[in-house]
């Protein structure tokens, strides 16, 4: 049995029970806004993102969380200070522990291949996908040399 959460542009804050949701084989998707989104609109000036997360439980019986977010968000070239397009396309398991000794057995698992992340009684998704957003964002994100166009009154 699967459910399925869908919305649209503006939407609050999405908390879960992380357990019930992937007992449950729960999907959340949203197609959103930067407005949607309050973390990232301090990194991006304009974004339209695509977000998907699925529960299921491992053959471990462990929670996982796949989490697919895809989209186009404009940075603020540091070189030029210009509009630097950069694409989003983010896949990757999750894995939800209940206790430190679960995080550090589960951490030195070479087998995952996805974070894992300490499970509370609720899970805020939009924060979710802004902590996977955020991470996979550049440190300093510039054009490729020779890209950047310096304006004449700069000279």
């Amino acid at each position: 049995m699967q459910a399925q959460v869908s919305i649209k542009a503006m939407f609050e804050p999405k908390e879960i029970d992380p357990l019930r949701f992937c007992k449950l084989a729960q999907v959340w998707e949203a197609d959103a806004s930067l407005s949607g989104f309050p973390r990232l609109a301090s990194e991006f000036t304009q974004a339209q993102l695509f977000c998907r997360v699925a529960g299921r439980i491992d053959k471990h019986e462990g929670c996982v969380l796949h989490v697919e977010v895809r989209g186009e968000a404009d940075l603020t070239c540091q070189r030029c200070l210009g509009v630097l397009t950069h694409d989003i396309a983010i896949e990757r398991d999750v894995y939800l522990v209940r206790n430190e000794a679960e995080l550090e057995r589960r951490d030195a698992d070479p087998e995952l291949s996805g974070d894992v992340i300490l499970m509370g009684a609720k899970l805020n998704l939009i924060e979710l996908v802004e902590d996977e957003v955020l991470l996979g964002l550049p440190l300093t994100p510039m054009h490729a040399p020779g890209v950047c166009v310096i304006p004449v009154d700069f000279i």
